[in-house]
């Protein structure tokens, strides 16, 4: 997977807030957000590209939490570097996560972090969840959405800056 790495711009940014991604994962679809497209331009986002193709997204640090949840004691030890990333959903279930999320970590170990890190993913992101195991993430923790609600999301760590081999 050859992956060109760029700031997010307006355009991009427009692409992404328009992905519509099927139950279970619509919880990731942005729906035309204005705050959402403002947050990727403004915000520590980064447009992966295959030659003109946008494929997806990897975002950095307390971009990567979840809103009104930054405060949560996971989210405390900061020797972990929280990533968030989307992937287009034409890209979703193809068998190119562990590539895409390699390329990922690769990027931001290319702009100096050599710690670990954190992600935060919706507990019934069980293709997500699939793949963040198979790379060595570990789950920490769970963090529910709201308290009249039974959904959750799993914060998960990898300690290393080198993720595991895939099976």
């Amino acid at each position: 997977m050859d992956v060109v790495w760029q700031k997010v711009d307006h355009f991009a940014a427009l692409q992404i807030v328009a992905w519509d991604y099927p139950a279970p994962y619509d919880v990731y679809s942005l729906n035309h957000s204005k705050v959402a497209l403002k947050r990727l331009v403004q915000g520590p986002y980064f447009a992966a590209y295959m030659g003109y193709e946008l494929i997806g997204f990897f975002c950095f640090g307390s971009a990567a939490q979840l809103n009104g949840k930054k405060d949560n004691d996971l989210y405390a030890p900061r020797h972990f570097l929280d990533i968030g990333l989307g992937m287009h959903p034409a890209w979703c279930g193809q068998g190119y996560g562990t590539a895409f999320i390699r390329k990922g970590l690769d990027f931001a170990r290319e702009r100096g972090w050599s710690k670990g890190f954190r992600l935060t993913v919706a507990s019934n992101n069980i293709r997500a969840h699939k793949v963040y195991t198979r790379l060595g993430f570990t789950e920490i923790g769970q963090i529910p959405w709201n308290s009249g609600s039974s959904s959750f999301f799993l914060v998960m760590t990898l300690d290393s800056s080198e993720p595991a081999v895939s099976v």
